[in-house]
């Protein structure tokens, strides 16, 4: 694939409509492309951030090692970013992300995309979009969760305490 072919997927995804066209070449140009079988890991939870992932194609899952074992949260499609949060967290990857279905994904050094975050404003707001974006589904996911607890149980009622007390400030 041609990088002229790469801008043209990636200006197919909402996240980069706004992105300006050279900024996407070079994306192409700093990134890699690379091909995940089914069941094959992307990353695994633990691991060091060193790197964000665009997935061009494909079906991929997340899932979280937890103490009573591994909970398979999501499952997502081609034109997500991964990983960006661990990389500008400066964190260890906090899922694994198991390909599905074969998927296609440029391989971003972290290095390079922090520069690019820096050199790109359209480019940082559409991470910030992303970003913003999962924040909302999280706390949908998190509500749905409360609402299917027993009433009177601790962390169903923990929103009452989440007020700052009178006369803090």
């Amino acid at each position: 694939m041609t990088i002229e072919d790469e801008v043209r997927s990636l200006q197919k995804f909402r996240m980069f409509h706004e992105v300006e066209s050279g900024k996407l070449k070079l994306l192409a140009m700093i990134s890699d492309r690379v091909v995940f079988h089914p069941d094959e890991v992307i990353y695994e939870q633990g691991a060091v951030s060193d790197a964000v992932y665009i997935v061009l194609e494909g079906q991929y899952n997340v899932s979280l090692r937890t103490k009573s074992g591994e909970i398979g949260f999501a499952q997502h499609v081609r034109g997500a970013l991964l990983g960006e949060a661990g990389v500008l967290c400066d964190q260890n990857r906090m899922v694994t992300i198991t390909a599905e279905t074969s998927v296609v994904a440029l391989r971003i050094d972290r290095e390079a995309f922090l520069q690019l975050l820096k050199e790109s404003p359209p480019f940082n707001h559409a991470v910030m979009r992303e970003l913003g974006r999962q924040i909302m589904d999280l706390n949908n996911i998190c509500a749905q969760l409360v609402e299917k607890l027993p009433k009177g149980s601790a962390i169903a009622d923990a929103g009452i305490s989440l007020a700052v007390p009178s006369g803090a400030h």
